[in-house]
């Protein structure tokens, strides 16, 4: 069972992570994020990931000063290789998932920057690789012409092809260092990659000599993504709610991936869960009640335009959420994932729920499966996922970063016990 923290801040996918009584709130201390890595380095975590957006959190009229106002997800966005280096250097087991965009970032940028985090970390590298797909993340790149969703992945491809040849330019053999007689790297062990493509012209080499390849992350659902994940990833990551929805895209990717030629077993799917963990259940019932009462209601009707396309100007909050979405029919977010299931299940259960109350319990977990209970119970979940349906899980705080020690220093040694995860030695 593959272990992740999810490093997203000042929300997660609990928005108003940073109101919780135990969250921190200086998100740009670099001593917070070297702790965190300890944590999670010392309690068998094996990645600790860091997504990315490339603008701020906004409805889908464009207006960002609500969600920046209330400490939405993504309000504050470090760069995630610029992240993980001090966290690199304070351990050595756990791996890093830096997310970088194909579609705003050239490939010898990534590849230079994936290469540097890999020989500093002795490999510990992983690579999420994202489209960056919708138009909030292009409004700080109108100088680059808009790609459609067929575009996105034919740049990647291209930007995924490219960074490999930069990895291999280099034979392992062609550092030397020789000072008696003056050579440092053998030229002919070196290559130029003449790379000229739709988007790129690369000629190379990478100023880097060859080191470890990043593991590969990809979460795309459209058929397109899924392709993509076939061909490239070793690791999807999933946001869905229901644990058929992750069975089916599991075998469906490696499906995929044998029709590729490659073995269906070489990919594992990580879903991204949100454990509440109380002393005993009624505890950690009363603290997940406690959570939504933190959501402000205008972040998170905000939040639900964004990812929903719908126009809420005007609307009171205890409007009835059906009739909007039946007549204004617009198109979700492209990286509305999983949460569109999540919702028609909420309308299944109650087709009367108002605005802000759907608003509300969306911002509490956008879609994440919520695990209420006791370490047992909170295992007990894991587990019936794990043998049913993934291969592991991106736990997603609810605090930061006390869920992390939470989850470590009560669930993980009960998987442990369980043989589910594996003993952990710490180094010194």
């Amino acid at each position: 069972m593959l272990l992740s923290a999810y490093i997203l801040v000042p929300g997660s996918h609990f928005g108003a992570m940073w109101r919780h009584p135990y969250s921190e709130t200086d998100f740009c201390d670099r001593a917070l994020y070297e702790g965190v890595a300890r944590s999670l380095d010392r309690y068998g975590y094996d990645y600790a990931f860091v997504p990315e957006s490339l603008a701020a959190p906004m409805s889908d009229d464009g207006i960002w000063q609500t969600m920046t106002r209330r400490g939405a997800s993504g309000a504050i966005r470090h760069d995630p290789a610029l992240l993980v280096s001090p966290m690199i250097g304070v351990t050595r087991r756990l791996r890093f998932t830096v997310t970088l965009s194909t579609t705003f970032m050239e490939p010898y940028h990534i590849a230079r920057i994936l290469s540097t985090l890999n020989h500093f970390s002795n490999g510990r590298m992983a690579w999420n690789v994202v489209t960056s797909a919708g138009a909030s993340n292009a409004v700080n790149f109108a100088h680059l012409a808009a790609f459609d969703h067929g575009d996105l992945y034919e740049r990647a491809e291209e930007v995924l092809s490219v960074c490999h040849d930069l990895w291999r330019s280099w034979d392992e053999d062609a550092l030397v260092a020789d000072k008696q007689s003056g050579i440092y790297a053998r030229d002919e062990k070196i290559r130029q990659i003449d790379h000229k493509g739709r988007y790129f012209d690369v000629r190379g080499p990478l100023t880097l000599p060859r080191g470890p390849t990043p593991t590969l992350m990809a979460a795309g659902v459209s058929p397109k993504g899924r392709d993509f994940a076939a061909r490239w990833a070793e690791v999807i990551f999933a946001i869905q709610s229901e644990p058929a929805a992750l069975r089916e895209l599991r075998d469906d990717v490696r499906a995929r991936a044998e029709r590729m030629g490659r073995s269906p077993h070489d990919i594992r799917l990580m879903a991204a869960v949100q454990p509440v963990i109380g002393e005993t259940r009624e505890i950690a019932q009363a603290r997940a009640a406690h959570l939504d009462t933190l959501v402000a209601a205008d972040s998170a009707r905000s939040y639900l335009t964004a990812l929903l396309g719908l126009d809420l100007s005007g609307v009171p909050g205890d409007a009835p959420l059906v009739p909007l979405l039946e007549s204004q029919r617009k198109r979700p977010a492209v990286d509305a994932g999983g949460m569109v299931a999540w919702l028609a299940k909420l309308l299944d259960s109650r087709p009367d729920v108002q605005v802000d109350e759907a608003a509300i319990a969306l911002s509490g977990s956008t879609g994440t499966p919520r695990l209420v209970g006791t370490a047992t119970d909170i295992a007990d979940q894991l587990q019936a996922l794990f043998e049913d349906c993934c291969d592991g899980f991106v736990i997603t705080p609810t605090h930061f970063p006390g869920t992390f020690e939470e989850f470590g220093r009560a669930v993980i040694p009960e998987l442990r016990a369980r043989g589910l995860v594996a003993e952990h030695h710490q180094e010194s």
